[in-house]
This record gives C-alpha cells, structure tokens and sequence, in this order.
C-alpha cells in the first residue's frame, strides 16, 4: 500500500494506509473499545472509532490480525479519531499478554474452580 506522506509531516517514519480491526484495552485490562486502524508506521498508528471516545493517554492497542499487543500514548485527538505513537518497547517480562490469551486464561480458571469444587463434592460424598 502507498505511504502516507505529505509536505507537513512530521513523523521519524512513514505511515502505510491500512484497514485494520483493532482493540483498545484499558482501565486495568477491565475495558475494551472497538477501532479502525487506518493508517500505521514503525512508530505511531491512527485510529478511528464509530462515536466519540474518552481514553486514557496510555492504553493498550491489541492488533487480532497480527496477535500483537502494544502499548501507545495518545497524542493528538478529535471527535472520532487518535493519533497514537508506540511507547518504548517494554522488557520481554513487561510485555502485555494479548486480549485473547488473557480471556481465555480467565475462562481456564473459572473452569478449574468448578472442577475443584466437583471433586471435593465427589470425595465427601464416598
């Protein structure tokens, strides 16, 4: 796809056109918010959601298509769109855990807590 340029810009990288489902995660990983990707770069995405949003200045971006997490900084905003830019790469330890690992994580233990209490059930009952 072509890169985004323009005699006013101000970026360290190009920024390629995209349509991308995105999800943003914030609010201790409590809340999510669908997005549109619409363009990105090494550096910095723009995102574009359906309504107007109210979002801290550092949240999460969860990008499904390439199953990758990273954390952004707001930068500039307007009614339905977010120019973001990546903050520094975390540690490998610090890194967030992708949307769909942390869910289903959370349905595992749901499930393993009835598991446990079954089985108490079962060996109280013998």
């Amino acid at each position: 796809m072509p890169a985004v340029t323009t005699s006013s810009e101000r970026r360290r990288s190009l920024r390629n056109r995209t349509l991308i489902g995105g999800k943003v995660i914030f609010n201790q990983r409590q809340s999510t918010l669908d997005c549109t990707i619409r363009n990105l770069s090494e550096d910095g995405a723009l995102l574009v959601f359906p309504d107007s949003v109210a979002l801290p200045e550092l949240f999460e971006l969860y990008v499904p298509v390439k199953r990758e997490s990273r954390m952004v900084r707001s930068r500039w905003r307007d009614a339905e769109r977010i120019g973001v830019s990546f903050a520094a790469a975390a540690k490998q330890d610090d890194a967030p855990v992708p949307l769909d690992l942390m869910q289903r994580l959370r349905q595992l233990e749901q499930e393993n807590t009835v598991l446990k209490a079954r089985i108490v059930e079962l060996t109280e009952g013998a």
